[in-house]
């Protein structure tokens, strides 16, 4: 089985990091073995979360915030894929593509266009955003 290093972001604001095998976005809920305690492994449930960063390392850029300075030369868009901004209720922005987005879905990957972030993908939860916006 593959382990995906994910940090887990929940509504109230707690942040779980971890690995997981079981992530699968049909299901309602997955679990993660979190790095506190690599022995224990906790079910996630999809509903109390805001999102689902799959990344690159554990450590990231705390300095890297995207959402407070936008800039165009430091995104990236492919051509093919459709392009998607996403206003979470706490106020984050994310901005990326989507192969997945369908309104009356639990959520769906947004593949970021930020050339510099630590985030391979996130499953952005539908019921934690303020807005999802999509064009081509």
């Amino acid at each position: 089985m593959t382990q995906h290093k994910v940090v887990v972001h929940y509504k109230d604001g707690q942040i779980v990091k971890g690995h997981t095998s079981d992530f699968m976005p049909t299901k309602i809920s997955f679990h993660v073995t979190t790095l506190v305690d690599h022995k224990e492994t906790i079910e996630v449930a999809i509903s109390l979360l805001k999102a689902v960063f799959f990344v690159k390392t554990f450590e990231g850029d705390k300095n890297h915030l995207t959402h407070e300075i936008f800039s165009m030369e430091n995104f990236t868009f492919d051509d093919v894929s459709p392009k998607v901004s996403v206003h979470f209720l706490d106020g984050e922005v994310m901005y990326g593509m989507t192969n997945g987005y369908e309104p009356d879905r639990m959520g769906f990957f947004l593949f970021p266009a930020d050339k510099k972030t630590n985030n391979e993908r996130v499953f952005v939860i539908k019921e934690s955003t303020a807005s999802v916006t999509t064009w081509r």
